[in-house]
């Protein structure tokens, strides 16, 4: 039974709670002008003050000023370099505000043809307009703020998908159609976007000849898939076809109006320029030197390997090894060398840790610049997609010195607080900057395990959480928190940080455990941040999300380890593709898997995003064999479904779809809609998230 006691033992581990009693997680400095001095928000149980720090000493002083204040933008606005002018979408077109006045820029645009916005199968669309939010328009300056590089997106011939919200949120009685062009797996007319330069002077606009380009659910700049030449003469872009197997890298001169694809890799499978769903793309354009970083999984890992601009041959591989390049985060074109972080270098060491380095352009020796055990993190940008746009943006600072002698990193594990420290370019210390304190009643820290995979050969990683009055002489039944990607694992790295979303992650679990439970999060076979082989575990066969008999596996081998565990009753909880792989257990392994919580799952693919689904199926998928509602008779578990029905993400349909099949095969199961719920609302209701531990009380512990 759920009583006030346990609920209120349960809601002090929601990130929410967390990030309320945690300080200084992650110190993000700002550096002041181009000084070797910065600035940063230091938190304790009083507040927050600002604290300046010279980096050359280590040295910290209370500010006797407040955070300057960032260039101002206003609703749907793309700054200038400068800041003095902008530009938006106004009724399809494209405008530039220079001060107090306002032009228009073009003059053809049409509804589902429209310049500089975002495709409306952007997982967020409905979710936007319902918040009156305006995403700033998609356009990129030139450095001198004289030309802007947008595109002209085409979903004429996109299918529409209805919405239907069934409470108002004026609050009249009549339901409102929401609509959205949205491709689905399989279908034959796809967003596109064609690319043209507009000369802010003149007003001449320049289409780029090359495309139209496959938008997929971000545009081209959403992805920040572009760069200006320094002299903004020539823009470069990537260009990627429906499946992800082949990426190019085009030029475009803004002289002669000529595009020229300057280089294109395929691969078998799916290509990635970033492993992280949420990084920058691994790829520089260096104009001045006439080359260009690539990113590219060829050796079987990911790698940085430097190419000639002019003739796209490449001259030499920058990085190599059984490891993983993560982040490229500065290039310095004068000293030639590069940084970035990476994971897997350390065998011993976890390999989703991520350590900082620098390498050379020309070659030479690796420098590990922050060895110490556990996952590095940097204040560095990550990519902002529109649906972050729902969320306060972060002031996310940046980790390294303008004159590049020092900067500032974070690290920590599951097991321990982070640690934040200046150190000078060779890695040395400068000083400890800030220690972590969480202040949570009872709190504890996950427990890192390892397992091997049901192949008996590959070793996976996990975690678990236990009951803050954890008794090895009781047992307790488990529950498996997934997510199985394969665009991003679920396996928090640390247990800490100012990231609320990461945050939820890693103290999610706990609320749960709180119950009386031991949830574990696996890493099964087919997710990013180990080799390519690994992650390819997925390509076309989405059917077996996460790798369940992994799953099925690691559970075997942790009962054997510990005599608490009690897996004669396993529950499996999970969101969106969690919420498909939670059913998806219940299936195929009814031996193991006994109840479910599953919220917004894609149930059939076919009713997915074409940009997601082919992506990791390929051109000859079979995606009727990655569909649950066919499977429901072999249903024997106990299973809770539920669905925002404003889930502009993954369509509530989806839900529905199951939940008739389930009916039509005379199936017991529990439907919870939740009106007005979008992707993204789901697990941060009370309502919910006390329905979902009630569920899991009766139906495990009983």
């Amino acid at each position: 039974m759920m009583t006030a006691e346990l609920r209120a033992r349960a809601d002090r581990f929601l990130a929410p709670n967390v990030r309320a009693k945690l300080f200084n997680p992650q110190v993000r400095p700002h550096w002041i002008a181009d000084t070797d001095t910065f600035w940063y928000r230091h938190e304790n149980a009083g507040g927050a003050r600002i604290m300046v720090v010279d980096a050359a000493t280590g040295a910290q002083t209370p500010a006797d000023f407040d955070p300057p204040a960032a260039k101002s933008a206003g609703p749907g606005e793309t700054l200038s370099p400068d800041g003095t002018s902008a530009v938006f979408c106004r009724a399809h077109d494209l405008w530039l505000r220079d001060g107090a006045t306002e032009r228009r820029l073009t003059f053809d645009g049409a509804q589902y043809f429209a310049y500089g916005v975002s495709g409306e199968m952007n997982l967020t669309h409905v979710s936007l307009q319902r918040r009156g939010i305006k995403l700033p328009a998609n356009a990129l300056f030139s450095p001198d703020g004289s030309k802007v590089f947008t595109s002209r997106v085409d979903e004429r011939l996109v299918a529409d998908l209805p919405l239907v919200q069934h409470v108002p949120d004026d609050g009249s009685a009549r339901p409102v159609v929401h609509h959205m062009r949205f491709a689905l797996s399989g279908d034959k007319h796809l967003p596109v976007e064609t690319h043209c330069v507009i000369d802010l002077k003149s007003g001449a606009v320049q289409m780029c000849p090359a495309g139209p380009h496959v938008t997929g659910m971000t545009t081209c700049i959403e992805k920040e898939e572009a760069w200006w030449s320094a002299d903004g003469g020539r823009v470069f872009f990537l260009d990627r076809d429906r499946y992800w197997q082949r990426l190019t890298l085009w030029e475009f001169s803004t002289v002669t109006g000529v595009a020229r694809e300057v280089f294109s890799e395929t691969a078998a499978t799916f290509f990635d320029n970033n492993v992280s769903v949420a990084g920058l793309p691994n790829v520089r354009v260096l104009d001045g030197s006439g080359e260009f970083i690539w990113y590219s999984q060829c050796s079987g890992w990911g790698h940085l390997y430097l190419h000639d601009l002019a003739t796209g041959a490449r001259k030499r591989a920058i990085t190599a090894g059984d490891w993983l390049v993560r982040d490229l985060l500065h290039v310095d074109p004068v000293a030639r060398n590069v940084e970035f972080l990476a994971s897997g270098i350390d065998v011993a060491a976890n390999p989703y840790h991520r350590v900082l380095c620098r390498i050379g352009l020309d070659g030479g020796e690796l420098k590990v610049l922050t060895p110490e055990d556990g996952d590095h993190s940097l204040a560095m940008p990550l990519k902002r997609v529109p649906r972050d746009h729902i969320r306060p943006a972060m002031n996310l600072g940046w980790y390294r010195a303008p004159s590049g002698r020092y900067f500032v990193h974070t690290h920590s594990d599951l097991t321990r607080v982070p640690v934040s420290e200046l150190r000078r370019a060779d890695g040395s210390l400068v000083a400890t900057l800030a220690v972590a304190e969480v202040t949570v009643p009872d709190w504890r820290f996950a427990t890192p395990f390892r397992t091997v995979a049901a192949d008996g050969v590959t070793e996976l990683f996990g975690a678990m959480w236990r009951p803050s009055d954890f008794d090895p002489a009781k047992r307790y039944k488990v529950i498996d928190y997934i997510y199985p990607g394969p665009q991003r694992g679920q396996l928090p790295t640390l247990m800490l940080t100012d990231v609320l979303g990461e945050l939820g992650r890693a103290s999610l679990p706990q609320a749960f455990a709180e119950l009386g439970f031991v949830v574990v999060n696996i890493e099964g076979r087919g997710n990013p941040g180990r080799s390519k082989a690994f992650h390819d575990t997925c390509y076309g066969r989405l059917e077996d999300p996460g790798t369940l008999a992994d799953h099925v596996a690691a559970l075997a081998q942790l009962a054997a380890r510990h005599a608490w565990l009690d897996t004669s009753r396993v529950g499996i909880m999970g969101h969106s593709g969690g919420g498909y792989a939670s059913v998806r257990a219940l299936l195929k392994y009814p031996a193991v898997f006994h109840a479910a919580v599953a919220s917004s799952g894609n149930h059939d693919q076919r009713g997915y995003s074409f940009a997601w689904t082919e992506k990791y199926m390929g051109p000859d998928a079979d995606y009727g064999a990655a569909a649950n509602p066919p499977d429901v008779a072999a249903l024997q578990g106990k299973l809770l479904l539920a669905t925002g029905d404003m889930d502009d993400n993954v369509h509530p349909a989806l839900t529905l779809q199951l939940a008739a099949a389930l009916i039509k095969a005379d199936k017991d199961f529990e439907f919870l809609p939740l009106p007005n719920d979008d992707h993204t609302t789901v697990w941060n209701g009370p309502y919910f998230l006390r329905r979902a531990m009630e569920f899991m009380l009766k139906n495990l512990n009983g």
